[in-house]
This record gives structure tokens, C-alpha cells and sequence, in this order.
């Protein structure tokens, strides 16, 4: 398993979580990707910088992985 990525307390750590406990583990990870920049493309906070972009990509990123090895290892595949 991949290491947690450290991201700024500004990254919605928990609203990503929520949202992919709710996408399916086959989502490709391109998807996984246009939906979280159609989300952050929404936003108009200032704070949103390119830094913060990145690090909320890799954190829903991290989640995905590990939902995808949460279910392999559920299903047997461990």
C-alpha cells in the first residue's frame, strides 16, 4: 500500500472520502481526476492555489488506491 500523502489542512480531506466511498473501485483513475477537478473548478476561494490543486488530486488519489486494495482484499484477493 501506498503512504498517505501529506496535504495542507485546506485539501477536503473528508469530503473526498465521502465522495469516493461512493464511486466504484473499477472507476479508472482518469475519471477519478475529472471528477474531483469538475468539483474544485466550482470553487472560487482564492485559497484554491495550484499547490493545493495537486495536493487534493494525489490525496483522491491515495483514497482510491486504497478503496481499490480495501476491496481486493475483502473479495480474497489478498
Amino acid at each position: 500500500m501506498s503512504r498517505k500523502p501529506r496535504v495542507d489542512p485546506l485539501v477536503p480531506t473528508h469530503q473526498i472520502d465521502r465522495r469516493l466511498a461512493i464511486t466504484h473501485v473499477s472507476t479508472p483513475d482518469n475519471a477519478v481526476i475529472d471528477m474531483i477537478e469538475t468539483a474544485m473548478g466550482r470553487q472560487q476561494d482564492p485559497r484554491w492555489t495550484t499547490k493545493i490543486r495537486r495536493q487534493t488530486i494525489a490525496y483522491a488519489l491515495w483514497r482510491h488506491h486504497q478503496n481499490q486494495a480495501d476491496y481486493a482484499w475483502v473479495m480474497g484477493g489478498h
